[in-house]
């Protein structure tokens, strides 16, 4: 990640222009209500990009240093400041300091994160400061910020707002946004609708091609029940079809969820077929956002269904959490043979009267027992 940020930064610099999320700084600010104002411009924007104030490089792209400059600061030194300034809302913004070299040159870069808490802006400030205003509303358009004496114009001010409600969205991106909020959405049969924007729907269809299959995956039998039946959900906004999921209902009822992900790790000793086979969720999803929408946390049989289903699924925070534990496991087979062997004892009905089936199931349970286990240790460690 810092790489590919320190790459980008030098595409940057490379272009000699500045732009719409990025700035060159010759020099460090002599003011810090001028520091502030380049903050408040970059994270009051409209689009979804992390902005960067490089600090070290003429208006023209050259690179100069930041080395010797007496107004030079520190990670610590900014984030005070920003703690120490009064924002509306009690809200600051996100910055990270770093340091990089270019043309062996130090540079400095302030990289202002993206955010949906916008507008930010002052609500009263130091009295050491003469030029910056509070209750305005700074935003940056192109290359250019807005002056530090003026106020946003009307129509800037209300994209950022329309950021913040999540309105400068694709239509996919804010139905999984609203699905934080339950409240929001009614059942109608098999329909969902937002009360707010009824074009966001989510529509259910029972799948009979699936639901005449012989057998489940192997989470069916994790369950009291091991009947199942699957569902397919559309997403739309008005009449068109944005994105399809298939859902599983377990339990002979009880619970409903978006199918899990497979995951696969290692290969067999002929180097044919995966060694562990499992399922999993990333919280980071809209699958995992629809089955948090779906799950009624007060209802104990859905509840202790979903325990059940737990046991056996991983859940990972991120991709990038996914590919790291998989890696883990790979050089830790001895403790995963040995936690397979330990949840081979816990006891799972199967009912089919197919052996292969019957040994494939109760392997790929034990698998996500023992991965369950060594995620928590892996997260601990």
């Amino acid at each position: 990640m810092k790489m590919k940020r320190e790459q980008l930064i030098r595409k940057l610099v490379d272009k000699k222009v500045e732009g719409e999320y990025w700035d060159y700084k010759e020099k460090w600010h002599i003011q810090n209500e001028r520091l502030i104002h380049d903050i408040l411009c970059f994270v009051n924007t409209i689009h979804n990009k992390d902005c960067y104030i490089i600090i070290g490089v003429s208006d023209d792209g050259e690179v100069k240093g930041v080395e010797g400059d007496e107004n030079r600061k520190k990670q610590a030194d900014v984030l005070d400041l920003l703690a120490n300034t009064m924002f509306a809302g009690d809200s600051t913004p996100e910055v990270q300091l770093s340091t990089i070299l270019i043309d062996n040159q130090e540079v400095d870069i302030i990289t202002v994160k993206n955010s949906f808490a916008i507008p930010y802006y002052l609500k009263s400030k130091s009295k050491r400061y003469q030029n910056i205003r509070e209750g305005y509303i700074y935003t940056r358009t192109r290359d250019r910020n807005t002056p530090i004496n003026q106020n946003a114009t009307v129509k800037q001010i209300e994209m950022l707002w329309k950021k913040r409600l999540g309105l400068t969205l694709p239509p996919l991106n804010q139905i999984e946004g609203r699905l934080n909020y339950k409240n929001e959405w009614v059942q109608n049969g098999d329909i969902y609708y937002n009360i707010y924007t009824p074009e966001f729907k989510l529509v259910q269809d029972n799948n009979w091609e699936d639901n005449n299959r012989l057998k489940g995956e192997f989470y069916v039998y994790s369950q009291v029940n091991s009947s199942f039946s699957y569902v397919d959900l559309k997403v739309m906004y008005d009449m068109t079809i944005l994105e399809e999921f298939q859902l599983v209902v377990l339990d002979s009822g009880r619970y409903k969820t978006p199918v899990p992900e497979w995951g696969f790790i290692g290969y067999d000793e002929w180097g044919i077929h995966h060694k562990y086979t499992y399922k999993y969720y990333l919280r980071d999803s809209m699958v995992y956002k629809l089955q948090q929408f779906f799950f009624d946390e007060e209802d104990m049989e859905e509840t202790h269904a979903k325990s059940r289903l737990d046991e056996i699924i991983i859940y990972y925070d991120d991709e990038i959490e996914k590919r790291a534990f998989e890696s883990y496991v790979e050089s830790n087979q001895d403790l995963v043979e040995v936690y397979i062997k330990e949840a081979d004892k816990w006891y799972y009905s199967i009912d089919s009267i197919n052996k292969l089936e019957v040994n494939d199931a109760r392997e790929k349970l034990s698998i996500g027992i023992a991965l369950n286990r060594i995620l928590k240790e892996y997260r601990i460690k």
